[in-house]
């Protein structure tokens, strides 16, 4: 019986081999325009308006594996900035490392679909709110980070691919209380929103080296 399963899990290892040898590898750059605005779950009737959309930016490297057929998947380590604008003129900046890991299914040559997960991090922020909050209590965001990523893409030359992509977190990164400006400070909380980021990309993808 041993012997028999020892078998089978080398047929399965050939086989991966032999399919490895007929995939493409693909890897490069890839850099994109970002508007980002964190997401209010639970709005509550006398609160105000929280955040506004930021223009923002990515940097990131991939690696893909095409697969024979219509499928590839990748992995696209990089850096993001996230975040919004706060009372139309305050910047609240967020800024992870990501790694999206992501299918790709090519409709045709030049078309393709991607989805997956993104993983993500905050390494620091910068935080530009006003000096009194009137509405909301400070936020405390969560370092780790897992979102949904969604997007079509479009090959135009041999090198370079074109993207617009919409991701949204399946995690809160901070948790508001909504106040009421009336009561003593510390008194007349209203209730509690949870916050995820979002954000829709523009992305620009060049391939430094394609290998058969």
């Amino acid at each position: 019986m041993k012997i028999f399963k020892i078998l089978i899990i080398a047929a399965l290892l050939l086989h991966l081999g032999l399919n490895l040898k007929a995939q493409d590898i693909n890897y490069g750059v890839l850099a994109g325009y970002v508007c980002t605005k964190p997401h209010v779950i639970k709005f509550y009737p006398y609160s105000t308006r929280l955040f506004y959309p930021m223009h923002s930016f990515n940097v990131n490297g991939f690696i893909e594996y095409r697969f024979q057929g219509a499928w590839g998947i990748v992995a696209e380590p990089g850096f993001i900035r996230k975040g919004g604008v706060v009372d139309d003129d305050h910047n609240f900046q967020l800024n992870y490392v990501q790694l999206p890991i992501l299918a790709n299914l090519y409709c045709t040559d030049r078309f393709y679909i991607s989805f997956g997960p993104e993983f993500a991090y905050l390494i620091n922020k910068d935080e530009n709110l006003p000096s009194k909050l009137e509405n909301y209590c400070p936020l405390e965001e969560n370092a780790f980070e897992i979102s949904g990523l969604i997007g079509v893409n479009y090959n135009i030359t041999k090198n370079i691919d074109l993207g617009l992509r919409y991701n949204h977190s399946l995690t809160y990164f901070s948790v508001v209380s909504w106040i009421n400006p009336r009561y003593p400070q510390g008194h007349g909380i209203m209730g509690h929103s949870n916050i995820y980021n979002q954000y829709l990309q523009f992305i620009v993808r060049y391939k430094i080296k394609l290998i058969k």
